[in-house]
Protein backbone atom coordinates (compact mmCIF):
# COMPACT_ATOMS: atom_id res chain seq x y z
CA UNK A 1 0.00 0.00 0.00
CA UNK A 2 1.80 2.95 -1.09
CA UNK A 3 0.07 7.03 -1.89
CA UNK A 4 2.02 9.66 -3.52
CA UNK A 5 0.81 13.29 -2.38
CA UNK A 6 2.07 16.11 -4.30
CA UNK A 7 2.50 19.70 -2.61
CA UNK A 8 0.39 22.56 -4.92
CA UNK A 9 3.35 23.64 -7.39
CA UNK A 10 0.88 25.86 -9.47
CA UNK A 11 1.61 29.10 -7.95
CA UNK A 12 5.15 28.21 -6.81
CA UNK A 13 6.59 27.21 -10.69
CA UNK A 14 4.55 30.29 -12.00
CA UNK A 15 6.05 32.66 -9.62
CA UNK A 16 9.42 31.40 -9.30
CA UNK A 17 9.37 30.35 -13.17
CA UNK A 18 8.80 34.08 -13.98
CA UNK A 19 11.51 35.20 -11.18
CA UNK A 20 14.18 33.13 -13.11
CA UNK A 21 13.11 34.17 -16.51
CA UNK A 22 13.46 38.07 -15.44
CA UNK A 23 17.04 37.34 -14.05
CA UNK A 24 17.76 35.55 -16.85
CA UNK A 25 16.90 38.27 -19.19
CA UNK A 26 17.76 41.28 -16.84
CA UNK A 27 21.12 39.84 -16.86
CA UNK A 28 21.65 39.23 -20.44
CA UNK A 29 20.91 42.47 -21.07
CA UNK A 30 23.39 44.07 -18.92
CA UNK A 31 25.86 41.41 -20.08
CA UNK A 32 25.30 42.47 -23.45
CA UNK A 33 25.79 46.15 -22.61
CA UNK A 34 28.94 45.72 -20.97
CA UNK A 35 30.02 43.85 -24.26
CA UNK A 36 28.82 46.78 -25.98
CA UNK A 37 30.55 49.72 -23.61
CA UNK A 38 33.48 51.53 -24.94
CA UNK A 39 34.52 53.16 -21.44
CA UNK A 40 36.00 51.17 -19.26
CA UNK A 41 34.23 52.34 -16.14
CA UNK A 42 30.87 51.91 -17.80
CA UNK A 43 31.90 48.15 -18.69
CA UNK A 44 32.50 47.41 -14.98
CA UNK A 45 29.06 48.80 -13.68
CA UNK A 46 27.08 47.21 -15.92
CA UNK A 47 29.21 43.49 -15.37
CA UNK A 48 28.46 44.03 -11.89
CA UNK A 49 24.70 44.58 -12.20
CA UNK A 50 24.55 41.76 -14.52
CA UNK A 51 26.87 39.64 -11.99
CA UNK A 52 24.35 40.54 -9.30
CA UNK A 53 20.85 39.63 -11.31
CA UNK A 54 22.56 36.04 -11.93
CA UNK A 55 23.36 35.42 -8.50
CA UNK A 56 20.18 34.72 -7.36
CA UNK A 57 19.77 31.96 -9.91
CA UNK A 58 21.55 29.11 -8.31
CA UNK A 59 18.95 29.29 -5.14
CA UNK A 60 15.53 30.31 -7.38
CA UNK A 61 16.52 27.77 -9.82
CA UNK A 62 17.31 24.94 -7.44
CA UNK A 63 13.92 25.52 -5.73
CA UNK A 64 12.03 25.05 -8.86
CA UNK A 65 13.72 22.27 -9.54
CA UNK A 66 12.81 20.92 -5.94
CA UNK A 67 9.40 21.96 -6.22
CA UNK A 68 8.87 20.15 -9.75
CA UNK A 69 10.30 16.84 -7.76
CA UNK A 70 8.74 17.30 -4.27
CA UNK A 71 6.44 14.36 -3.60
CA UNK A 72 4.73 12.73 -0.14
CA UNK A 73 4.85 8.59 -0.28
CA UNK A 74 2.54 7.64 2.51
CA UNK A 75 2.99 3.56 2.77
CA UNK A 76 1.98 1.20 5.55
CA UNK A 77 5.64 0.91 6.88
CA UNK A 78 6.28 5.51 6.88
CA UNK A 79 6.11 8.42 5.46
CA UNK A 80 9.09 9.24 2.70
CA UNK A 81 9.27 12.81 1.68
CA UNK A 82 11.42 13.68 -1.50
CA UNK A 83 11.91 17.41 -1.93
CA UNK A 84 15.07 18.25 -4.50
CA UNK A 85 17.86 16.71 -3.15
CA UNK A 86 16.85 16.48 0.62
CA UNK A 87 15.24 12.70 1.51
CA UNK A 88 13.48 11.94 4.75
CA UNK A 89 12.49 8.34 5.65
CA UNK A 90 10.34 7.97 8.70
CA UNK A 91 9.59 5.07 10.33
CA UNK A 92 5.50 4.74 11.06
CA UNK A 93 6.11 3.38 14.43
CA UNK A 94 8.30 6.73 14.73
CA UNK A 95 5.59 9.15 13.94
CA UNK A 96 3.76 10.79 17.02
CA UNK A 97 1.35 12.65 15.50
CA UNK A 98 0.15 14.35 12.24
CA UNK A 99 -2.23 17.61 12.69
CA UNK A 100 -2.63 20.72 10.55
CA UNK A 101 -0.78 23.66 11.49
CA UNK A 102 -4.02 25.76 11.61
CA UNK A 103 -4.78 23.83 14.61
CA UNK A 104 -2.15 24.50 16.59
CA UNK A 105 -3.63 27.66 18.82
CA UNK A 106 -0.16 29.61 18.16
CA UNK A 107 1.39 31.06 15.40
CA UNK A 108 3.97 29.01 13.62
CA UNK A 109 6.95 31.23 12.69
CA UNK A 110 7.89 30.35 9.07
CA UNK A 111 11.57 30.22 7.73
CA UNK A 112 12.81 33.65 6.96
CA UNK A 113 13.79 33.08 3.04
CA UNK A 114 10.33 31.67 1.86
CA UNK A 115 8.09 32.27 -0.51
CA UNK A 116 5.31 30.50 -2.17
CA UNK A 117 6.48 27.35 -3.66
CA UNK A 118 9.20 26.96 -1.37
CA UNK A 119 8.25 27.22 2.17
CA UNK A 120 11.98 25.77 3.40
CA UNK A 121 14.14 25.76 6.06
CA UNK A 122 13.99 24.96 10.31
CA UNK A 123 13.80 27.12 12.55
CA UNK A 124 13.50 26.08 17.19
CA UNK A 125 10.31 26.68 18.90
CA UNK A 126 9.65 26.25 22.62
CA UNK A 127 6.78 24.75 21.61
CA UNK A 128 7.34 22.16 19.59
CA UNK A 129 11.71 22.19 19.24
CA UNK A 130 13.14 21.79 15.72
CA UNK A 131 10.90 22.16 12.76
CA UNK A 132 11.78 21.34 9.85
CA UNK A 133 9.87 22.91 6.45
CA UNK A 134 9.65 21.44 3.18
CA UNK A 135 6.14 22.99 2.36
CA UNK A 136 4.99 25.06 -0.73
CA UNK A 137 2.44 27.05 0.96
CA UNK A 138 0.66 27.55 4.22
CA UNK A 139 -2.87 26.45 3.84
CA UNK A 140 -1.91 22.92 3.21
CA UNK A 141 0.82 22.89 5.73
CA UNK A 142 0.64 19.65 7.93
CA UNK A 143 3.27 19.06 10.83
CA UNK A 144 4.27 15.30 11.67
CA UNK A 145 6.01 15.00 14.99
CA UNK A 146 8.56 12.12 15.39
CA UNK A 147 10.70 12.06 18.44
CA UNK A 148 13.53 13.78 16.93
CA UNK A 149 11.69 16.51 15.44
CA UNK A 150 9.03 18.35 13.78
CA UNK A 151 8.44 18.16 10.01
CA UNK A 152 6.15 20.98 8.34
CA UNK A 153 4.98 19.28 4.73
CA UNK A 154 1.72 20.67 2.28
CA UNK A 155 0.06 18.11 0.40
CA UNK A 156 -2.18 19.40 -1.95
CA UNK A 157 -4.95 16.85 -0.72
CA UNK A 158 -4.78 17.83 2.80
CA UNK A 159 -7.82 15.59 4.04
CA UNK A 160 -6.99 12.29 1.65
CA UNK A 161 -3.57 12.17 3.21
CA UNK A 162 -5.21 12.48 6.77
CA UNK A 163 -7.33 9.72 6.07
CA UNK A 164 -5.21 7.66 4.28
CA UNK A 165 -2.46 8.02 7.83
CA UNK A 166 -5.24 7.16 10.02
CA UNK A 167 -6.33 3.80 7.97
CA UNK A 168 -1.86 2.91 8.10
CA UNK A 169 -2.13 3.71 11.41
CA UNK A 170 -4.97 1.52 12.48
CA UNK A 171 -3.86 -1.28 10.76
CA UNK A 172 -0.10 -0.76 11.97
CA UNK A 173 3.14 -1.47 10.18
CA UNK A 174 4.85 -4.96 10.40
CA UNK A 175 8.33 -4.00 8.79
CA UNK A 176 8.76 -0.32 9.42
CA UNK A 177 11.43 1.43 6.89
CA UNK A 178 14.59 2.21 7.66
CA UNK A 179 15.04 5.59 9.24
CA UNK A 180 16.92 7.61 6.59
CA UNK A 181 17.72 11.39 6.28
CA UNK A 182 19.83 12.73 3.51
CA UNK A 183 21.04 16.34 2.86
CA UNK A 184 22.27 17.92 -0.26
CA UNK A 185 25.73 18.29 1.78
CA UNK A 186 26.05 14.56 1.66
CA UNK A 187 25.75 14.53 -2.45
CA UNK A 188 28.85 17.00 -1.86
CA UNK A 189 30.64 14.95 0.10
CA UNK A 190 30.30 11.89 -2.17
CA UNK A 191 31.90 13.92 -4.84
CA UNK A 192 34.57 15.31 -3.06
CA UNK A 193 35.34 11.45 -1.60
CA UNK A 194 35.67 10.52 -5.20
CA UNK A 195 39.50 10.77 -6.45
CA UNK A 196 38.86 11.36 -9.88
CA UNK A 197 36.02 13.64 -9.56
CA UNK A 198 37.50 16.05 -6.93
CA UNK A 199 40.79 16.63 -9.18
CA UNK A 200 38.89 17.01 -12.46
CA UNK A 201 37.02 19.80 -10.57
CA UNK A 202 39.76 21.11 -8.89
CA UNK A 203 41.78 20.98 -12.29
CA UNK A 204 39.00 23.36 -14.13
CA UNK A 205 39.14 25.46 -11.36
CA UNK A 206 42.89 26.26 -10.79
CA UNK A 207 42.61 26.47 -14.67
CA UNK A 208 39.82 29.35 -13.94
CA UNK A 209 41.95 30.98 -11.41
CA UNK A 210 44.94 31.05 -13.70
CA UNK A 211 42.75 33.05 -16.49
CA UNK A 212 41.45 35.43 -14.07
CA UNK A 213 44.98 36.21 -12.44
CA UNK A 214 46.65 36.85 -16.78
CA UNK A 215 43.82 39.22 -16.97
CA UNK A 216 43.89 40.93 -13.88
CA UNK A 217 47.74 41.79 -14.52
CA UNK A 218 47.33 42.34 -18.36
CA UNK A 219 44.53 44.90 -17.96
CA UNK A 220 46.45 47.66 -15.95
CA UNK A 221 48.94 47.66 -18.32
CA UNK A 222 46.29 47.87 -21.56
CA UNK A 223 44.45 50.27 -23.03
CA UNK A 224 42.91 48.67 -25.74
CA UNK A 225 42.84 45.30 -27.34
CA UNK A 226 41.47 43.54 -30.28
CA UNK A 227 38.05 42.95 -30.79
CA UNK A 228 35.55 40.57 -32.75
CA UNK A 229 35.68 42.58 -35.99
CA UNK A 230 39.20 42.37 -38.00
CA UNK A 231 40.66 45.90 -36.94
CA UNK A 232 38.21 47.12 -34.37
CA UNK A 233 39.55 47.51 -30.60
CA UNK A 234 37.32 47.26 -27.33
CA UNK A 235 38.82 48.78 -23.91
CA UNK A 236 41.01 46.46 -22.30
CA UNK A 237 38.18 46.18 -19.63
CA UNK A 238 36.55 43.52 -21.65
CA UNK A 239 39.15 41.03 -21.19
CA UNK A 240 37.67 40.47 -17.64
CA UNK A 241 34.54 38.85 -19.89
CA UNK A 242 36.96 35.63 -20.77
CA UNK A 243 37.15 35.32 -16.83
CA UNK A 244 33.48 35.70 -16.06
CA UNK A 245 32.37 33.60 -19.04
CA UNK A 246 34.82 30.82 -17.68
CA UNK A 247 33.15 31.42 -14.38
CA UNK A 248 29.77 30.89 -15.16
CA UNK A 249 30.55 28.11 -17.31
CA UNK A 250 32.23 26.29 -14.22
CA UNK A 251 29.80 26.70 -12.10
CA UNK A 252 27.25 25.18 -14.42
CA UNK A 253 28.97 22.09 -15.24
CA UNK A 254 29.39 21.70 -11.86
CA UNK A 255 26.12 21.67 -10.52
CA UNK A 256 24.59 19.70 -13.76
CA UNK A 257 27.27 17.27 -12.89
CA UNK A 258 26.11 16.63 -9.71
CA UNK A 259 22.61 16.04 -10.55
CA UNK A 260 24.37 13.60 -12.84
CA UNK A 261 27.02 11.86 -10.08
CA UNK A 262 24.08 11.29 -7.98
CA UNK A 263 22.01 9.00 -10.59
CA UNK A 264 25.01 6.77 -9.99
CA UNK A 265 26.03 4.42 -13.32
CA UNK A 266 26.55 5.77 -16.44
CA UNK A 267 25.63 9.32 -15.41
CA UNK A 268 28.84 9.30 -13.35
CA UNK A 269 30.99 9.21 -16.72
CA UNK A 270 28.64 12.17 -18.36
CA UNK A 271 29.35 13.91 -14.53
CA UNK A 272 33.44 13.66 -15.65
CA UNK A 273 32.73 14.54 -19.13
CA UNK A 274 30.90 17.54 -17.75
CA UNK A 275 33.21 18.59 -15.36
CA UNK A 276 36.13 17.55 -17.76
CA UNK A 277 34.96 20.20 -20.18
CA UNK A 278 35.36 23.10 -17.77
CA UNK A 279 39.02 22.52 -17.86
CA UNK A 280 39.30 22.33 -21.53
CA UNK A 281 36.75 25.34 -21.81
CA UNK A 282 39.04 27.28 -19.32
CA UNK A 283 42.05 26.44 -21.67
CA UNK A 284 41.18 27.51 -24.69
CA UNK A 285 39.81 31.08 -23.07
CA UNK A 286 43.27 31.45 -21.33
CA UNK A 287 45.04 31.10 -25.13
CA UNK A 288 42.18 32.93 -26.08
CA UNK A 289 43.14 36.05 -24.01
CA UNK A 290 46.84 35.34 -24.25
CA UNK A 291 46.75 35.39 -28.01
CA UNK A 292 44.62 39.22 -27.80
CA UNK A 293 47.22 40.33 -24.74
CA UNK A 294 50.82 39.54 -26.88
Amino acid sequence: METEYSPSRRTGILLQGALVLWLLAAGGYFFYLANQDTSGLDFLLHMMIALVLFAPLLIIGYRLYALFNAVYILRRDGLMIRWGLRREDIPLNDIEWIRPAAELGFHLPLPWLRWPGAILGARRLPELGQVEFMAADIPHMLLVATSSKVFAISPEDVNGFMSQFQRINEMGSLTPIPAQSVYPRLLIGRVWDDRLARMVILGSFAVGLILLAVVAIAVPGLDEIPWTTAGTTAPAERLFLLSVLDGLIWLFNLIFGMFLYRRGEDQIIAAYLLWGSSALTGLLLLIGSLLLVF
